[in-house]
């Protein structure tokens, strides 16, 4: 909204002096000329005139003072920010499987949850496909009988001599229940190294092309396969953005925005038997071109859009994607080594019309970690683009001011125009005015009101008088209220496909990332911060401060390491930042939030142009240290002891929380300050209820630099990066209690991988 100051006093001239003839017959009752004539009057009025200034001089100050400091120092609220969503569309039955295509703008694809409006921000094609992610899990159960023996007398026969086996189960990854995430599948946990797309055709499609095909299932796959032939992809996938530890250390500037970090090869299924020979050795498949990708090699959320093979480039060497087979003469060679999982629900084994393979080019990249993947998916943002306005014409005066009709605008989609000598001219939208020339072309714009205010002449161009003035496009939404749940995006509202054809959409995942516009007295609150680091990250201070005001990202905490390089844990490196954010709220750990990828490339891509360019930037999230503890105490006469219970865990987690408002001082557990015993119990001893503390045991581990874990006991040392996480807490009550013994830590071994040939387990027949 525009700064506009309030009046402490909203009396004027007229006011005060008929509240000033109504006091007459009070004081003076004799008094009964009320004309503008009568000497009194004549003074009452000159009285009002001396209140009317004095007013006004009253109405500059205090509130006043500070919203006009905003102007001045150019300290606008922050604007409101437009939500996203992932939206999956699907195609409703019909005949035959007919792509439908949407561009971004021609039209503007748009989806609605109840009365807020989501657009599209991607091209998309939607095809009549259902996805399913795949990987081959490692197993280490019991061998059932019969199985590997079987493949390996097999591959014997068709090979000459069989290789190393190791046995896996196919493990599909979840679909999202209720907008929850299912647990992340990694292609580092796979026996291959990869993650496997299942496509296959749904029930209502499939139904129809089996009809058409005489209930010839090869046939049908077939047709259903040179229709998708050469058409676009569309995926959309959720990283799994989740920190595994400390060691996940973001450097800035973001490195993760080269496509070529970290490459993927997207391949799809050709085939790999003819006849009745089983060719396991030399499967066939295909690469895939990627059209568009906004994951960055599926490092962060987003979409990607594959070209499938056109069905005329069937040659060798990777044979005809429309004709491709899976099917070996032995039903026991079914998923091994280079074939893709054995899909043991038969209905949809039936339905797959082929496979899509992902893996890192290079085997020491890290892993992919996905959360969800599905297809026929677009990014959606909450907004409605406004046609075109016509604001007014240019009057010659300075600061000049004119208002779009749709507010809150999203910054940076409106395209304002001035019709000058040469035509229509685009101007350019600044933040600041001070800065520009007499002749730049500039305008400010405010997103929460929609004013457009122009320059003076002297800083920025006036628009002359009879220019006319429009703005060709804008895009307005934002706020809270389109951070809808799962599953509420569910209406098409406007789009134009084939008028046979309708579509249903929906949201798997929750929106995110929408907030309300700041109001007048959070943006007043922000004038010492903003003085102190005038946006810009050279004290210590001046990067917690600016972290905490990253946009659309809720940082919790804050903490500074000068000079300190995270991934040696090196001290006095000069020009080296590193900064630990943690989150405000973790919904998965509680206790030890933890700030996803998402989250540090955000606050990353907010300090880098504040920093200095020889300062040398890191973003990382804080080491925790597990520890437990029991106490005996000594209850007050009275005292409830399961309430008592309940009261000194809470006293325990909330003191050694690692986030405000909890924490010794109120600002969370100091970094790098030590837990003792005696920390413990002089919480303890706060609980009311409580009389006297027996006994205090502290059992926890100590992180050295290296990493080395160490077991100590009553002190539990930490270093500067690291913070505490409770993990048990043992009460035990009575006059003569004694502490419970705690049980060491454990500690959790890395799965060793495994170098063989994939070979599915065996299934079960009773």
């Amino acid at each position: 909204m525009a700064i506009l100051p309030p009046r402490l006093d909203d009396r004027a001239f007229d006011d005060l002096r008929a509240e000033l003839v109504r006091r007459i017959p009070t004081h003076a009752p004799e008094w009964t000329d009320h004309n503008a004539s009568d000497p009194g009057i004549a003074l009452i009025e000159l009285f009002a005139a001396l209140g009317d200034n004095v007013l006004y001089r009253l109405n500059r100050v205090p509130e006043a003072a500070r919203l006009e400091f905003l102007r001045l120092l150019a300290i606008p609220p922050k604007p409101a920010r437009a939500a996203q969503a992932m939206v999956r569309l699907e195609a409703r039955r019909s005949p035959a499987p007919v792509p439908v295509d949407f561009a971004v703008g021609s039209p503007t694809l748009e989806f609605t949850a109840g009365d807020i409006h989501f657009q599209a921000l991607d091209e998309i094609t939607v095809l009549p496909i259902e996805l399913s992610a795949w990987i081959k899990q490692p197993y280490s159960g019991p061998i059932l009988a019969g199985g590997i023996e079987n493949v390996s007398t097999l591959l014997v026969d068709h090979l000459g001599s069989a290789p190393s086996l190791a046995q896996y189960r196919p493990f599909p990854l979840e679909a999202p229940k209720g907008g929850r995430l299912p647990a992340p599948v990694s292609s580092g946990a796979s026996l291959d190294g990869r993650i496997w797309l299942c496509l296959a055709a749904p029930e209502a499609t499939w139904a129809d092309a089996l009809k058409a095909a005489g209930n010839d299932a090869a046939a049908a796959r077939t047709n259903l396969r040179r229709g998708l032939s050469g058409q676009v992809l569309n995926l959309g996938a959720r990283t799994d953005d989740a920190l595994c530890g400390s060691t996940d250390h973001h450097r800035c500037p973001d490195a993760g925005t080269d496509p070529e970090r970290w490459p993927l090869r997207w391949e799809i299924s050709t085939g790999g038997f003819t006849g009745a020979s089983a060719q396991v050795d030399r499967v066939r498949y295909q690469r895939l071109a990627v059209v568009a990708d906004t994951t960055d090699n599926l490092g962060r959320r987003g979409t990607i859009r594959l070209r499938l093979p056109d069905a005329k480039a069937g040659a060798e060497p990777f044979g005809d994607w429309t004709a491709a087979s899976f099917t070996p003469a032995d039903p026991d060679l079914l998923g091994i080594g280079e074939l893709p999982p054995r899909i043991d629900n038969d209905k949809l084994a039936q339905r797959v019309l082929g496979w899509i393979r992902v893996s890192r080019a290079d085997a020491t990249h890290p892993p992919i970690r996905l959360r969800w993947i599905d297809a026929n998916v677009v990014r959606t943002e909450q907004a409605i683009t406004a046609a075109a306005e016509l604001l007014g014409y240019g009057d010659g005066r300075t600061g000049q001011r004119h208002t779009l009709s749709r507010t809150p605008v999203i910054p940076g989609s409106q395209q304002v125009q001035v019709f000058g000598p040469l035509g229509w001219e685009n101007w350019q939208v600044v933040d600041n005015l001070a800065l520009a020339g007499p002749d730049d072309p500039f305008y400010t714009l405010d997103p929460s009101d929609g004013s457009i205010t122009f320059g003076d002449g002297i800083h920025g161009r006036i628009p002359l008088p009879g220019e006319a003035i429009r703005c060709l496009t804008y895009k307005y939404g934002g706020g809270v209220r389109g951070n809808v749940g799962a599953e509420r995006i569910n209406r098409v509202f406007r789009a134009a496909p084939p008028a046979a054809l309708a579509l249903k959409a929906t949201n798997p995942l929750p929106a995110e990332f929408g907030t309300d516009a700041e109001t007048l007295p959070e943006a007043s609150a922000r004038i010492p911060e903003a003085l102190r680091h005038n946006d810009r990250a050279v004290a210590t201070d001046d990067f917690a401060a600016l972290a905490l005001e990253t946009p659309a990202v809720q940082v919790g905490r804050a903490q500074v390491l000068p000079r300190h390089k995270p991934h040696e844990r090196v001290d006095g490196v000069p020009g080296v930042v590193t900064l630990i954010v943690l989150p405000a709220y973790d919904p998965m750990q509680p206790d030890q939030p933890t700030p996803d990828k998402e989250m540090l490339r955000r606050v990353c891509a907010w300090l880098e142009p504040r920093r200095l360019v020889t300062t040398e930037l890191y973003v990382t999230p804080p080491q925790y240290v597990r520890l437990s503890c029991s106490v005996a105490v000594e209850p007050d006469a009275g005292a409830g002891e399961e309430t008592l219970r309940r009261h000194i865990e809470l006293a325990l987690r909330q003191h050694l929380a690692p986030l405000p408002p909890y924490g010794p001082d109120g600002k969370g557990w100091p970094f790098g300050r030590d837990v003792r015993d005696r920390d413990i119990e002089a919480a303890t001893l706060r609980v009311q209820g409580v009389r006297l503390v027996n006994e205090v045991l502290v059992v926890g581990e100590e992180i050295s630099r290296t990493g080395v874990r160490t077991a100590v006991e009553e002190t539990v040392a930490l270093l500067p990066w690291q913070l505490p996480v409770l993990l048990e807490v043992k009460v035990t009550i009575g006059a003569d209690a004694t502490a419970e013994p705690l049980p060491p830590l454990d500690t959790e071994a890395d799965p060793t991988p495994v170098a063989s040939m994939p070979v599915p387990v065996g299934k079960e027949e009773c």
